[in-house]
């Protein structure tokens, strides 16, 4: 009976452990959340005006363009020395995350950074390394929502990637413009009682995802790759063991010709996921949103500016997907309190296609 008993009890305790490890993690990364948020400070950045070297100089305006992008990998790998050690950074809470964020309001387009409290320091440091021109200053919380149109007159949602990280998507190496040029467009046709956001949150992340990237680059070189899901490679497996069945086994020529040809198209591709691994990688949260006084105002908003974001798609690489926000006041606290989730690790992109963006 006492053994029974002791038994049933470790059972128990199997089962509810895990679970209350779960409901424990749960909340306390909720909470985490909201005290990062809380701790954030805000900067307004004041840019510095044009390059007119290409004028001055004679230079082509694309390499003046692709110099001043470049310039923002300084930014982004001192960003990316912050990166803490150890189980709690890593599993449970996540790196500490900083925002960037074009801002129209009032008629007006706005770029801010919000920073945590113990790194305002060096994220100034970064941005003027790269742009010793700019300047920072702590500024209030922006507000870009409309009182007449409420939450009804609220649109949003986030771009994620469309294929694994590990596949880069074009970068201002292969646009040849500068993407941001596009992003303001978009934003062209707000009006005084329009509001926009375009936020970016991003933490550095460790080096495992160039271990997964390298794996996945050479089971593409070996003909094993595939970019679907699990599911399509189940089905193939059990493919090629039924052919094994029922199929005679047939002699192989040569020594050594298992690897398949690549096209040129295949190498380019392997060539952009190893010259993606060479740099510091940031998981990256990007939401848009818009707040107008009518609905349909708020959603054309966001279309234009999706619409930008298709700059960046690279032919058989990778790109950016929009998926709308299901739970409009949900995603309105996350846009506000710059939530980053602590389980995100789907979408890293390397200090070049930041630079990009």
């Amino acid at each position: 009976m006492l053994v029974s008993f002791f038994l049933g009890f470790i059972f128990v305790l199997a089962i509810m452990l895990p679970i209350g490890f779960v409901v424990a993690r749960k909340t306390l990364r909720e909470q985490k959340n909201f005290e990062r948020g809380l701790k954030m400070v805000p900067l307004l950045i004041h840019l510095p005006p044009q390059s007119d070297d290409a004028e001055a100089g004679g230079r082509d305006t694309r390499d003046v363009v692709d110099e001043n992008i470049s310039k923002a990998q300084i930014m982004y790998n001192i960003i990316a020395s912050t990166v803490q050690k150890g189980f709690m950074a890593k599993h449970f809470y996540g790196q500490r995350h900083i925002a960037f964020e074009i801002v129209g309001e009032g008629g007006f387009v706005k770029f801010y950074t919000a920073v945590p409290v113990s790194l305002v320091e060096v994220v100034k440091q970064a941005v003027v390394s790269a742009y010793p021109s700019a300047q920072l200053e702590e500024s209030p919380e922006y507000n870009i929502f409309s009182s007449e149109g409420k939450i009804s007159g609220t649109a949003g949602g986030e771009l994620t990637l469309k294929e694994n990280y590990a596949y880069p998507i074009a970068t201002y190496q292969d646009i040849k413009r500068d993407a941001l040029q596009s992003m303001l467009s978009s934003l062209s046709t707000i009006e005084a009682e329009d509001g926009v956001g375009i936020q970016i949150l991003l933490r550095p992340t460790d080096s495992d995802w160039r271990k997964d990237a390298s794996s996945i680059a050479s089971k593409k070189r070996k003909g094993k790759e595939s970019k679907g899901g699990g599911g399509g490679q189940l089905f193939s497996w059990l493919g090629q063991a039924f052919q094994a069945l029922t199929k005679p086994p047939e002699e192989k020529s040569g020594g050594g010709g298992d690897r398949p040809e690549l096209s040129s198209m295949d190498q380019s591709i392997l060539d952009a996921i190893d010259s993606k691994t060479q740099h510091p990688g940031f998981e990256v949260v990007i939401r848009i949103i818009a707040s107008s006084n009518v609905p349909h105002k708020s959603q054309a908003i966001v279309k234009n500016v999706v619409a930008a974001f298709a700059l960046f798609d690279a032919p058989g690489k990778n790109g950016f997907k929009y998926t709308p926000a299901k739970d409009v006041e949900a995603f309105v606290t996350s846009y506000i309190m710059r939530f980053f989730p602590q389980e995100n690790n789907k979408n890293i992109l390397n200090t070049i296609e930041l630079s990009t963006l």
